[in-house]
């Protein structure tokens, strides 16, 4: 009778565990490697070598929380009654994490409530997780996107909406439902095909 034997624990996921403790606790400005470093029981040396910077480190760690979010969320994304309301609940309920500090480190580079411009390096792995997205939800409903879209161009496409929802000011303050309304109005006319506001289950 064979015995499966545990997966090994990886040295990264203990330093990657310790960044994201320190970022949550202190803020990502006045987290240091070194604190980083204790906090997970190794030398500096050892998270520059198996990491890398700081920068690394919050990359990662970020990409680690949209991980953990997205799978979260894709469920409820499928009960949708079609792919154009599935992205609509995908950017309100991303806005609404990032506002809320889930997603925070998406903007790194400023302390929280101060969101900037995104770190470092974040567009391309995020688009590509953004882009999944899409492809599954895209499978699920039927493909519904324009036949000219890509799911990696539409996930570029919504990280780059969602960052311009969080950033920029409106003329004024704008409730979810008001939101929602001009994604609907202006975004999903450039990746829906137009017979497919219908209900998958109609």
């Amino acid at each position: 009778m064979s015995t499966s034997c545990p997966r090994p624990v990886d040295e990264n996921d203990f330093i990657l565990d310790a960044a994201e403790r320190c970022f949550t606790e202190m803020g990502v400005r006045a987290t240091t490697i070194e604190a980083i470093a204790t906090a997970a029981g190794v030398s500096r040396i050892t998270i520059y070598r198996r990491i890398g910077g700081r920068a690394q480190l919050v990359l990662l760690v970020l990409l680690r929380i949209t991980d953990r979010f997205l799978a979260t969320l894709q469920p409820r994304l499928t009960v949708e009654p079609n792919l154009g309301e599935a992205i609509v609940l995908l950017i309100r309920a991303t806005v609404r994490a990032v506002r809320r500090d889930d997603l925070s480190l998406l903007f790194a580079s400023e302390e929280r409530g101060q969101l900037g411009a995104p770190i470092a390096g974040v567009v391309a792995p995020m688009s590509e997780r953004f882009g999944s997205i899409i492809a599954a939800l895209s499978d699920h409903f039927g493909s519904q996107l324009r036949a000219t879209v890509r799911p990696s161009e539409a996930g570029e496409w919504l990280l780059r909406v969602i960052v311009s929802l969080v950033t920029l000011e409106g003329t004024g303050p704008r409730a979810e439902g008001e939101t929602d309304r001009w994604v609907r109005a202006f975004v999903l006319p450039g990746l829906i095909a137009p017979q497919s506001t219908r209900s998958r289950r109609a």
